[in-house]
């Protein structure tokens, strides 16, 4: 803990010293963190972005890049028997050990991946009240550049490697038999693009009781049919409401979104499901521009009914904490994610970096 813990404690020494100094101007609070969820077992369904809850002036655009790394080692536990019986040391998967894992009686995963994301993202303030978006994203994939630097931390920290230590590190290696939904990839994907997501905003002219509320309609569309790691082939459906309220240097961030997932290469062919996903957020303004946030993440997983894999099929539980401002007509954040809760469906840990361009200012 002791990387996470020095983190948090720098932000709350830089909060510390800058609130004897500040004063009463106005403070711009940016909104949540506009994370996406990584983990491969969702990456391609459409998933809500926190929404922006700060009104631009009517005919003003903005683009927004962002990006997110993170690094995942799952495996469920008789894949792990397997691997502790299997006793030849740090050896990557063989086609053998994936057929093995594929016939074993039961279901059976095993993901050993980092996956990269880069969404640009377009908006168009269309009215006072109404806005567009087109979000275009590009999925890359590594071979464990952080594998070295997680078991360390581990090691450091005295965590378990929770069989990191029975492979070899920098691999990239899914194998995955759920239900039916079987695929095997012992090679490195040269990822591409992902399906468009396109969305409408309404931001209420008024806050209400105090808060600032942004309603959201979203669509991914399926421009190319199914595509392997990187499109599910078909069209996703969501909604999302989102809350913010702020006093001086402070704010607080409400958001919940619901998605109707259709489908994809995890779950059999013809199941679709309803995936509800909460967000809770506080920021706290370091300087009138420079915000200190820390944000929870709460979903549920895309795969269900799965036999002897609670953890698979648990509700996905996340952390971040991060940085955002505004500089000119630029604004930035960094976040680092970490998972707390039900670790074999959701990263190890994972960084975000958000740049946005906004021609014309706020109002």
């Amino acid at each position: 803990m002791t990387a996470r813990r020095s983190l948090f404690a720098l932000l709350v020494i830089c909060a510390a010293g800058s609130a004897s100094a500040a004063d009463q101007a106005e403070w711009h609070h940016p909104g949540l963190l506009r994370g996406r969820d990584l983990t491969p077992f969702g990456l391609f369904r459409l998933d809500m972005l926190p929404a922006h809850t700060v009104d631009a002036r009517p005919g003003s655009w903005a683009v927004e890049v962002l990006t997110a790394y993170q690094n995942t080692f799952v495996m469920s536990d008789n894949v792990r028997d397997y691997l502790e019986a299997r006793d030849v040391g740090r050896q990557r998967l063989s086609s053998g050990d994936a057929n093995a894992i594929l016939n074993m009686p039961g279901d059976a995963y095993y993901v050993d991946a980092e996956i990269g994301l880069i969404d640009v993202v377009f908006h168009k303030r269309m009215s006072t009240w109404w806005t567009t978006y087109l979000s275009i994203p590009y999925i890359a994939y590594g071979r464990g550049v952080l594998d070295g630097t997680i078991e360390s931390f581990h090691d450091g920290v005295g965590f378990s490697q929770q069989g990191r230590d029975l492979v070899a590190r920098n691999q990239f290696q899914m194998v995955y038999n759920i239900r039916g939904a079987r695929l095997s990839q012992l090679a490195q994907s040269p990822g591409g693009f992902g399906d468009p997501v396109f969305g409408v905003r309404y931001s209420l002219p008024e806050p209400r009781y105090g808060w600032d509320v942004v309603f959201e309609l979203a669509a991914k569309i399926a421009v190319d049919g199914e595509r392997f790691l990187l499109s599910t082939g078909r069209d996703d459906y969501g909604t999302q409401l989102t809350f913010q309220r702020t006093w001086g240097r402070h704010a607080a961030y409400i958001a919940g979104s619901a998605v109707y997932y259709a489908g994809g290469p995890e779950t059999p062919a013809d199941e679709h499901q309803i995936i509800p996903t909460g967000l809770l957020g506080y920021g706290f303004g370091i300087t009138r521009n420079t915000t200190a946030i820390l944000q929870a993440y709460a979903s549920r997983s895309t795969v269900q009914n799965a036999e002897d894999l609670e953890e698979l099929t648990e509700n996905k539980y996340q952390l971040s904490i991060g940085l955002q401002q505004r500089v000119g007509q630029v604004q930035w954040s960094f976040a680092v994610t970490e998972n707390v809760s039900n670790f074999s469906n959701t990263p190890d840990i994972g960084g975000q970096l958000t740049v946005a361009y906004l021609p014309v200012s706020l109002r």
